[in-house]
């Protein structure tokens, strides 16, 4: 959740949300807690989020993320999440501050699924949402027809694609453009916290992965759509997510011309990558 009455390249981070899908709950709650520590921003809360998707069960990512969501070892936290739910959370901020607040969702879309289905309201206090996840004119990421995000809860992204918050998406059409390879020095200085946990992170994947030869930017490239506007170009949309058990389940569908979301069709993938080596630099967030 961040706070819009700041100029560009600051945030006014005021929370931390988690859901499963990377890992499971538990993972991805102490792991928030963990980078925030180390991050030195033990004043940004955490609220524990999502365990289960609106139906069925994630399908979670431990091959791709680590063996407990994270390439790296960090402390154990000393904190705890905050005892609000996350959609209890994203309700009152909204309703306490509207059209002010921009949601960035880095993760299946349960918890603002949830946060809508009990207070439809929540659609028209929101300023923007940006979302990492879909994919349009390429193939998914977990299925031919699917990215990870989406179809770890298709049924919360239809909610949420269909409950006209101006969204941004941000998908595989744009992220597998912004990506780092073995050989990349970016962030090797360490000059920031930032910048040494990017670093130790994207070492550590690749060490894992040794057959890999990219790493793909995509949680840091939708942060950009709020930083930098011109980095990319979009198409207005009416977005339709598959469910159910077929093949397609998690494919997202776009109707061009009109609608509430904005799908992300090219980027300037060298300024791209730069500017998320700026926004690790600062260490503003």
């Amino acid at each position: 959740v961040i706070g819009t009455d700041v100029v560009p390249p600051d945030l006014d981070v005021l929370a931390l949300t988690t859901v499963g899908g990377n890992a499971a709950l538990r993972h991805t709650t102490r792991n928030a807690l963990r980078v925030l520590e180390y991050m030195g921003r033990e004043d940004i809360p955490v609220l524990r989020g999502a365990a289960r998707p609106l139906k069925g069960k994630f399908a979670y990512g431990y091959y791709y993320h680590g063996p407990a969501g994270l390439t790296v070892r960090l402390p154990l936290p000393a904190g705890q999440p905050e005892r609000e739910p996350a959609p209890d959370y994203l309700i009152r901020k909204t309703r306490d501050n509207p059209g002010e607040l921009t949601l960035v969702a880095l993760g299946p879309l349960t918890n603002l699924a949830r946060a809508i289905q009990r207070e439809p309201k929540l659609a028209g206090w929101t300023k923007e949402l940006v979302v990492m996840g879909g994919a349009f004119e390429v193939p998914g990421n977990v299925t031919p027809h699917a990215e990870f995000n989406t179809f770890n809860d298709p049924e919360a992204a239809q909610v949420v694609f269909s409950s006209g918050i101006p969204t941004t998406l941000v998908g595989l059409d744009v992220c597998d453009d912004v990506y780092l390879t073995v050989e990349d020095d970016q962030w090797a200085s360490g000059e920031s916290d930032a910048e040494t946990l990017a670093r130790n992170l994207t070492d550590g994947w690749f060490a894992s992965h040794p057959d890999e030869a990219r790493y793909s930017l995509c949680d840091p490239l939708a942060l950009m759509a709020v930083l930098r506007e011109d980095l990319m170009t979009y198409r207005q949309a009416t977005v339709h997510v598959e469910s159910g058990s077929s093949e397609r389940r998690g494919k997202t569908t776009a109707i061009y011309g009109s609608g509430s979301v904005r799908i992300a069709e090219s980027v300037l993938a060298a300024a791209a990558k730069q500017a998320i080596g700026a926004m690790l630099g600062s260490a503003r967030l």
